[in-house]
């Protein structure tokens, strides 16, 4: 028999508080009949596929007794209540148990089940959690549930190729032309990439800047045109990231609003000649607004884009929000009374629901702890040690500063 038992205890020790930082110890009892490797691991998801807490055989927070574990997590996580999926993964047997967490700060499994390889259960805990990558920066970013079900479905369209090889069958190709609507340049390119790497798509990756490709000042206004075209130089590096390449190339465009332009019609043309084809394909980037822009001038485009490869930056929940919040705080090396991280929490899901920070996007949290909060938690504590408070009393944030 399977069971499962989890303990979560609070950083501050109290039992009292809605939204705290605390750890999760698990203990994970399997049926003798379940086949279990050498090789194990353990995820903890949310419900928007924040990957939380992760661990594996072999990791002084795993102890095993057969087919017994005690895994006790060193990280502390904020916990929010809400529904939290925790994985365990061991060869060909994946578990997912569904769990929830209420107001009370108990935490309760409501569901268990057995997942079959492919599965959504089988990506998350084993192709892609064995990725730092992925772990540390883009299961948590904002906003992107678009993109990581486009990445488990390629994913899995990957393990089926795998299959099929296997069997001697050909190799499927998919399609890797993508649309996507992002309001800042820079953070669609950097995620580009690395949606490239985690799905491990084995092209050449050639990116522009649309602004740049077309410059009547010069002798010859579209000289950075032809370069990128005959450009034998791929831009898989700038992460850090590498993979081996085929014949194939990938496009990158950002800042495509410059191709509606009034004399840009040439660029737009060539870059239409070479992508999307047969071996060359095209992610075009940039806001909602000048994608559909885009589509309407060019709407032969539309055939090569098929829906689930447009993918947008979805506006962030209240628990995305409260998350980046407490991230750039620790950036900022703010720390916080445990009643002031229940406070914060309740006046940002106030806030939210008011109307009032729903348009937040991640530099608009920095900007309020950079500008707002910070500076008034300095005035504070300045005037409290010059009134004799000790500077125990004032090193830590206060629902008061909030």
């Amino acid at each position: 028999m399977t069971r499962l038992l989890l303990k979560l205890t609070p950083d501050s020790g109290r039992t009292d508080l809605t939204y705290f930082m605390g750890k999760l110890n698990v203990i994970l009892s399997l049926s003798e009949a379940l086949d279990i490797s050498n090789e194990c691991s353990f995820s903890l998801y949310n419900d928007q596929l924040w990957m939380l807490l992760y661990a594996a055989t072999g990791d002084k927070e795993v102890k095993r007794k057969e087919h017994e574990f005690n895994v006790s997590f060193s990280q502390s996580v904020l916990w929010v209540p809400g529904n939290y999926i925790f994985l365990f993964h061991s060869g060909d047997t994946i578990l997912r148990f569904d769990l929830q967490l209420n107001e009370h700060g108990v935490i309760k499994e409501t569901g268990f089940r057995q997942c079959p390889k492919m599965s959504d259960e089988d990506i998350l805990s084993g192709a892609l959690a064995s990725i730092n990558a992925w772990r540390t920066f883009f299961s948590n970013t904002p906003g992107m549930m678009q993109w990581k079900r486009w990445l488990i479905e390629r994913l899995q369209e990957r393990a089926f190729n795998t299959l099929r090889a296997e069997h001697r069958h050909g190799v499927l190709a998919y399609c890797n032309n993508l649309l996507v609507a992002s309001p800042s340049p820079d953070f669609a390119s950097r995620n580009i990439t690395l949606l490239k790497f985690l799905a491990e798509i084995k092209c050449e990756t050639h990116c522009a800047d649309c602004t740049t490709l077309y410059d009547p000042s010069s002798s010859n206004p579209y000289h950075n045109l032809d370069e990128l075209f005959s450009s034998q130089v791929s831009d898989d590096n700038v992460l850090g990231l590498s993979l081996p390449v085929s014949k194939d190339r990938i496009y990158c465009f950002r800042n495509i609003w410059a191709l509606l332009e009034p004399g840009w019609e040439y660029v737009l043309k060539k870059i239409r000649s070479h992508c999307p084809g047969y071996y060359d394909s095209a992610i075009f980037s940039g806001t909602q607004e000048d994608i559909d822009k885009l589509l309407e001038r060019e709407p032969s485009l539309q055939a090569y884009f098929p829906q689930r490869n447009r993918l947008a930056i979805e506006p962030y929940t209240i628990e995305e929000i409260i998350r980046i919040f407490f991230y750039e705080a620790d950036r900022s090396r703010l720390t916080f009374t445990p009643e002031a991280i229940d406070a914060a929490c309740r006046q940002l899901i106030e806030r939210f629901q008011q109307g009032l920070i729903t348009h937040w996007l991640w530099k608009d949290i920095r900007h309020y702890i950079q500008n707002d909060l910070l500076p008034h938690y300095n005035r504070r504590a300045i005037a409290a040690i010059q009134q004799g408070v000790a500077l125990t009393e004032v090193l830590d944030l206060r629902p008061e500063d909030l």
